[in-house]
C-alpha cells in the first residue's frame, strides 16, 4: 500500500470504526433525530457520550453539558443540531480528540443562498481544525460488525459496502436489504458531501477487507476526473455497482434542489462508468440484487448460460431476455443431451432450455443440475421453478435437488435460481439463499444481473 493510501484509510476509518463516539443533540424526544441515533448508538459495541443542555441523563446514559466536558478523548463525534451551530463546534471537536465529524443536520446548501455561505463557513472551520466532515444533510455511517451512527436501521451483516448521496433513499435500501436478508459490509451517506466524497470512500471500501462488492448511488458530482480513477481502482480489486438518479432533464434539475450538486449528461456518465470498468444498475431495485449475485457466486468465466426449468414458459422468457442482453444459450455437447434423455420422461426438452416438465422433482433437478455444470459449453447456470402445489410435491423439493447437485459437482461456475410462485416459492427460495445461490423472482431480472457479472469479467478477467 502506498503511503498515501495509508493516509487515506488513516483519515477515514475513524468513521467507520471508532471505539467511541460523542453524540451532539443527544434527546429523550422520540419525535428527534438526535434520539433515533442515540437509540442506535447505545445498542452498538463501542463506547457512546450523549452531549446534551441541561440534562444529566439521556436514555439512562449519564449526559454531558459540551464536548469540553468529556472524561476521555473520543475517534468520532456525530452532530445533530440545527445548522447554524454547527460550524464554531470544529474546534470543539479536535480538541475532543477527534479528526472526525459526521454531520446529520440539515439547512446547508440544499436550502438556498444563506445554508450556501453556512456550508462554507462549516468546511472552513473544519480544515481550519483539521477535522474530516461527512455531510453535512446526511443519514450518517454504520458497520453492521460494530456500530450503527445513522437515525435507520442496522443492516444485516454482508460484504456489501455502500455509499448513498441520497440519505432517505439509502436509507429505504436499508429496509429491503434486511428484508430480502442481503448483508451490508459499511454504510455511508454522504449528503451534501462538503468536504469528505465520493471518491475518499470509494477509495476507502476499494481498501476494506471486509467488503467485496461497492454499490453506490450517485446523482451529481464535480470531481469527474477523481471518481473516474477512484471508481477503476477500485473495480480492479472489487465489482463496483453504480445506480445513477438524475437521468433525464427533469431528474437533474431534482438533483440539484436535493443535494445541491449537478448531474452531468447521462450518456457521458454511463461511457465513464463502462470505461472505469464499473457496471449500472437501471433500477433501484436491481442495484442490490446484481450486488448480491457479485457477492454470492464466483465470476463467470464465458457468457453462456446453461437452463433448467420446470415450466417451458419461463425458459422462453430467460431466452428472450438473454438475447437482448447478448448472452448465449449454451449449445449442450451430444453426451450432457444423451445423459439427460436417460434420466427425463419423453416429454421432456433436453435442448438448452431444458424443461424437466411438470412432473420434474428433487431428482430431475439435482441430475440436471450435476449435467449442465459438468458440460465445458455451459458458463453459468440458470435454474428455474414454479413450485408445483400438486401431485405430492413438496415446496422444497427441487431446491434441495439443485443444491446436491451443485455440492457433488465442483465447478467454479456461478448458479442463479429463478423461483416462482410467491408465497409457494419461497421455502424453495430461502433454502437457496441460505446456501449463497441468489434466487430472483423473474427471468428477466436474473438475466439482467447475470449479464451485469458477465461484463465486469469480461472487462477484469
Amino acid at each position: 500500500m502506498k503511503d498515501s493510501e495509508s493516509e487515506l484509510i488513516k483519515s477515514m476509518d475513524p468513521f467507520f470504526n471508532p471505539k467511541s463516539v460523542a453524540l451532539i443533540g443527544a434527546s429523550t424526544d422520540y419525535r428527534k433525530l438526535g434520539n433515533s441515533i442515540l437509540m442506535n448508538l447505545l445498542a452498538s459495541e463501542i463506547d457512546v457520550f450523549p452531549v446534551t443542555r441541561g440534562r444529566s441523563r439521556v436514555l439512562g446514559v449519564q449526559a454531558y453539558e459540551s464536548l469540553a466536558d468529556l472524561p476521555e478523548p473520543v475517534d468520532l463525534v456525530i452532530v445533530a443540531v440545527a445548522a447554524k451551530y454547527c460550524p464554531t463546534l470544529m474546534p470543539e471537536i479536535r480538541k475532543a480528540g477527534a479528526r472526525n465529524a459526521v454531520i446529520i443536520s440539515g439547512g446547508f446548501s440544499e436550502a438556498g443562498p444563506e445554508g450556501e455561505r453556512l456550508e462554507t463557513n462549516l468546511v472552513n472551520a473544519a480544515q481550519n481544525a483539521g477535522v474530516r466532515v461527512l455531510g453535512p444533510n446526511c443519514v450518517g455511517v454504520s458497520n453492521s460488525r460494530l456500530f450503527n451512527g445513522t437515525f435507520t436501521m442496522m443492516p444485516e451483516r454482508g460484504n456489501i459496502a455502500f455509499v448513498s448521496q441520497s440519505g432517505a433513499l439509502g436509507g429505504m435500501i436499508i429496509y429491503t436489504t434486511r428484508a430480502k436478508r442481503i448483508g451490508m459490509s459499511k454504510f455511508a451517506s454522504i449528503g451534501n458531501s462538503a468536504d469528505v466524497g465520493f471518491v475518499e470512500i470509494i477509495n476507502y471500501f476499494r481498501e476494506d477487507p471486509k467488503s467485496s462488492v461497492i454499490a453506490a448511488y450517485i446523482e451529481g458530482v464535480d470531481e469527474g476526473r477523481a471518481l473516474f480513477e477512484s471508481l477503476h481502482n477500485a473495480a480492479k480489486v472489487k465489482p463496483v455497482v453504480i445506480l445513477k438518479g438524475g437521468r433525464s432533464e427533469a431528474g437533474a434539475h431534482a438533483t440539484q434542489s436535493h443535494t445541491g450538486s449537478l448531474a452531468g449528461s447521462s450518456k457521458v456518465f454511463d461511457g465513464m462508468v463502462r470505461q472505469a470498468g464499473c457496471v449500472t444498475a437501471p433500477t433501484l431495485d436491481t442495484l442490490f440484487e446484481i450486488c448480491k449475485l457479485f457477492d454470492y457466486q464466483p465470476i463467470a468465466k464465458g457468457n453462456r448460460i446453461g437452463i433448467i426449468s420446470n415450466t417451458g414458459g419461463a425458459g422462453v422468457l430467460a431466452t428472450d431476455a438473454t438475447s437482448e442482453l447478448n448472452l448465449e444459450i449454451s449449445k449442450l455437447s451430444k453426451n450432457t443431451k444423451e445423459e439427460l434423455r436417460q434420466v427425463l420422461p419423453p416429454m421432456a426438452s433436453t435442448s438448452n432450455p431444458i424443461d424437466v416438465v411438470a412432473s420434474g422433482g428433487r431428482r430431475e433437478y439435482k441430475i440436471a443440475t450435476e449435467l449442465l455444470l459438468k458440460d465445458s459449453n455451459v458458463d453459468i447456470l440458470l435454474v428455474i421453478c414454479a413450485v408445483p402445489t400438486f401431485a405430492g410435491m413438496t415446496q422444497t423439493e427441487h431446491a434441495a435437488g439443485t443444491l446436491e447437485g451443485v455440492r457433488s459437482i465442483s465447478a467454479e461456475k456461478p448458479v442463479v435460481g429463478v423461483w416462482l410462485a410467491g408465497d409457494v416459492g419461497k421455502p424453495g427460495k430461502d433454502l437457496l439463499e441460505m446456501n449463497r445461490i441468489p434466487c430472483y423472482d423473474d427471468p428477466a431480472q436474473a438475466i439482467l444481473c447475470i449479464a451485469r457479472v458477465v461484463e465486469y469479467a469480461r472487462t477484469h478477467h
